[in-house]
């Protein structure tokens, strides 16, 4: 075999094996990615209304959950709560589950009223951990990262959780001020 041949298939052995191992790094790379992949579900629970007193939840693996009726009253001004609702996971997720992030968010076809001077600020969820975070709230038809959290990731997800929307009452203009949100507001859980 000449010169120029010998080259010439050494090259292309050489370029054969690269291309079929791989760099030691990107093989650990892609490696790392296969142990660790594990496949991220969502979860959808509809939740009764607030002020109802029995609590139904209906297993439907899907994308979203919704949110019941909430509001909140003051006669001062400052910070203000709303009542809140418990949304028990542990009956649609299975025991041992962990998050991988929270969205929730208020449709814009949902029904909201607030006082003149009352604004609705965030969604304030604590999970079972007890864990607590904000989000942002937000009427949307498509959520971003502002309606996202990731504060919960890797604590339990099949947990009792509780939310409830924040506001303030900047000035008392009816003498009892306050919001509500009249259903709809959309929960997605993602865990793996």
């Amino acid at each position: 075999m000449g010169l120029n041949l010998k080259k010439l298939l050494y090259a292309g052995l050489t370029a054969a094996m690269v291309l079929s191992t791989g760099t030691p790094a990107t093989l650990a790379s892609e490696r790392a990615l296969t142990e660790n992949l594990t496949e991220i579900k969502t979860v959808e629970v509809p939740l009764v209304d607030v002020l109802e007193d029995y609590a139904t939840y209906a297993i439907n693996q899907s994308t979203t959950s919704t949110l019941a009726k909430d509001f909140a009253t003051s006669r001062s001004t400052g910070k203000i709560s709303s009542i809140g609702q418990n949304i028990d996971l542990s009956k649609v997720i299975p025991t041992g589950s962990k998050v991988v992030s929270v969205t929730i968010y208020c449709p814009t076809n949902v029904s909201v009223t607030q006082s003149l001077y009352t604004s609705i600020d965030n969604y304030r969820l604590t999970n079972g951990d007890g864990t607590t975070a904000t989000v942002k709230f937000q009427k949307t038809n498509t959520p971003t990262s502002t309606s996202k959290t990731t504060a919960f990731a890797g604590d339990n997800a099949s947990s009792l959780w509780f939310v409830q929307i924040e506001g303030t009452v900047l000035m008392q203009h009816t003498g009892m001020d306050g919001f509500t949100v009249f259903g709809g507001s959309k929960m997605i859980v993602e865990y793996n």
